[in-house]
């Protein structure tokens, strides 16, 4: 039986001489098991298995069967599912003490998305029978469980919302309007500090990368926004929001 089958990533590194303590410190803190005592940490730690990742690894396929939920415990990784159009669609970005793989631990059920490393990093893979046993033993962890998928539950909602309502080109100016922040030295303007690339944003609004070039350059030359080095400075916010929600 190969990695896929069972539910391991496609491609991983073999781990190096004396990480796996550094692993298991990290894991300790994972959120999902952070509050164990010693003895309860220990039991379930001791059978998960550390897997290094490199940015840009496919960890999982879509469709792969799947025997073990995935704790990150280093990097950030990137659910997605690739549509019709062969555009992929962002559902979410798991970062250092989240989790994946806790809805096919309940039901058996292969992949309906793939997961991708967007930095290096390292995961855990629980067994699915350690998991439901953590579940069943620890109540606290179990809230925890269904507080995070009735979140990704609201999310999805959201943004299927969106994709119905609004074009890609707004998808886009509602996704820079997520992302901005007041600046500090002029709170009627927003800036983003680092500006995603055109293939992120497009990622993450559901929609193609010339849809973004499109949006930008619209805004870049009503003069409702302007580029600073890495950064993107929207000069006019309610300009944007109009420009995002308007029918």
């Amino acid at each position: 039986m190969n990695r896929l089958d069972i539910g391991m990533p496609v491609r991983s590194k073999k781990q190096t001489p004396g990480a796996e303590a550094t692993d298991k410190e990290r894991l300790r803190v994972n959120d999902l098991l952070i509050g164990l005592d010693d003895v309860s940490f220990n039991k379930f730690a001791k059978r998960c298995e550390f897997i290094p990742f490199n940015k840009g690894d496919v960890l999982l396929e879509e469709g792969a069967s799947l025997d073990f939920t995935y704790l990150v415990i280093k990097g950030r990784v990137r659910v997605v599912q690739r549509d019709e159009g062969n555009v992929d669609i962002v559902y979410r970005e798991i970062y250092e003490g989240g989790w994946f793989g806790e809805i096919a631990a309940f039901d058996k059920g292969r992949r309906t998305a793939a997961v991708h490393a967007m930095t290096d990093g390292v995961m855990a893979a629980m067994p699915r029978a350690v998991f439901l046993n953590l579940i069943l033993e620890q109540r606290q962890i179990a809230v925890k469980v269904l507080e995070s998928l009735a979140g990704v539950i609201r999310s999805s909602n959201r943004r299927f919302s969106e994709v119905s309502s609004y074009s890609g080109v707004q998808r886009v100016y509602l996704r820079l309007l997520e992302i901005a922040e007041s600046d500090p030295m002029d709170d009627s303007v927003l800036i983003i500090d680092n500006m995603p690339s055109h293939v992120q944003l497009a990622n993450d609004a559901m929609t193609s990368k010339e849809a973004v070039a499109r949006a930008i350059s619209q805004i870049l030359q009503e003069n409702v926004a302007k580029r600073i080095t890495g950064k993107l400075k929207i000069t006019q916010p309610d300009t944007l929001k109009r420009l995002a929600t308007q029918v």
